[in-house]
């Protein structure tokens, strides 16, 4: 009777790789055991990384992302524009941004003058 081998062609506990260190988590897997994860191992943080999934700061809007934030529609912004109440913008490249400390100052004044307007109105 022969002695039986592995898929791979190698004794059990020896790297198919000679270059490559023997992981032997990853031998076990793969002959179909599982071992036990050794304790002193560091683990994993319970809860998502502070890095994973963090977007840039904001520095700017396109004139769409605005309207969508502040919740009008862009051919109001346009009408506002016209007005000369719509906040600066910028050109840059082909596109037109609005900083977004243009877009809070731009807030501020309209929070200030419906304001105004309303305290105007109680007093007549």
């Amino acid at each position: 009777m022969t002695k039986s081998r592995s898929p791979a062609g190698l004794e059990e506990g020896q790297p198919k790789h000679p270059s490559r260190p023997l992981d032997e988590r990853a031998a076990a897997a793969s002959a179909g055991r599982f071992i036990d994860v050794r304790s002193d191992l560091p683990t994993p943080p319970a809860g998502p990384s502070p890095y994973q999934g963090r977007a840039p700061p904001l520095l700017g809007y396109s004139i769409r992302e605005f309207c969508r934030a502040v919740g009008i529609s862009v051919a109001y912004f346009y009408e506002l524009k016209q007005a000369g109440l719509a906040p600066r913008t910028m050109n840059l490249g082909s596109r037109r941004i609005i900083s977004v400390e243009e877009a809070q100052k731009w807030c501020r004044e309209r929070t200030e003058a419906s304001e105004s307007a309303r305290r105007e109105a109680r007093q007549q």
